[in-house]
């Protein structure tokens, strides 16, 4: 384990920790707000891993169609089928008018990228909006998505070092050659007992069942998150998505656990806890 790199992400994390689980708890317009953030650096890092494969992205339509998508779950989740429709229309007509690269690759990145990211990342906002539907005090969905994010923090680092002292058998050597399967169990592992502890210490509004399960959930999902990132970066060739956060690479990077984590957490919330 290099211990530069382990002690620069650390101050990284203290530093805009606690600014996120803020934003977090706010609610509202300050987390419609960070996920809009969120979902635009992503889709520009996104399209620049595609340019190394000769994808060239309608850029500014992409950020545009994301933008759409995230109000849309805000404000109009109802119609999200209507906006995926102009969306879709919207960038073929682009295509046509514009004699740059590959149309196939150009409409596959351009669609995949706005959609994937706001898609996705946009659960945050629908997680946090269900007490309002539920019945339920606002900032219970606070806690739930602050337990989301500091149990993917720690399966996260619980990963690193465990992997980094441990670590014998390679998981997929393949996507990402460091990862083992030792320190993916032990991510899993601390991604459960982090839910749990959180849960009894400071809501009550999900059983100890469902804290668990969301704890598997993203100890799952979270890590697969991370290898479909790798997935990406290795056939672009490069280490990190971008240099965006010091110590931790790009916003790809810092929330890709949570990118794929997030959508299996709100169906879980919608169609089992709730």
């Amino acid at each position: 384990m290099n211990l530069k790199s382990f002690t620069v992400r650390t101050l990284v994390a203290l530093v805009f920790g606690p600014l996120i689980l803020v934003l977090v708890w706010l609610g509202e317009f300050y987390l419609f707000g960070l996920i809009l953030v969120l979902v635009t650096l992503c889709y520009w890092e996104f399209t620049s891993l595609s340019s190394r494969k000769g994808a060239l992205a309608q850029q500014y339509t992409g950020e545009i169609i994301g933008i759409a998508t995230l109000t849309s779950l805000y404000f109009f989740p109802g119609h999200l089928f209507l906006l995926a429709i102009g969306a879709t229309l919207l960038v073929l007509f682009g295509e046509i008018y514009r004699s740059n690269g590959s149309p196939l690759l150009n409409t596959a990145t351009t669609l995949f990228g706005a959609l994937y990211f706001s898609l996705l990342l946009g659960c945050f906002i629908l997680i946090r909006q269900l007490p309002l539907k539920y019945g339920l005090d606002y900032h219970e969905a606070g806690h739930w998505i602050i337990m989301m994010i500091l149990a993917t923090w720690i399966c996260d680092t619980a990963a690193y070092i465990i992997g980094s002292y441990f670590g014998r058998h390679k998981l997929i050597p393949r996507i990402s050659p460091n990862k083992s399967v030792e320190g993916t169990v032990a991510g899993f592992c601390f991604a459960i007992l982090s839910t749990y502890a959180y849960n009894e210490i400071f809501t009550t509004s999900i059983s100890k069942i469902d804290a668990i399960a969301i704890g598997a959930i993203i100890g799952i999902f979270g890590q697969y998150g991370d290898l479909f990132e790798s997935m990406f970066k290795r056939d672009a060739g490069v280490k990190d998505t971008s240099s965006l956060i010091p110590g931790h690479g790009g916003m790809m990077d810092r929330f890709d656990s949570l990118t794929i984590s997030a959508p299996m957490v709100y169906l879980y919330l919608v169609y089992v806890a709730l």
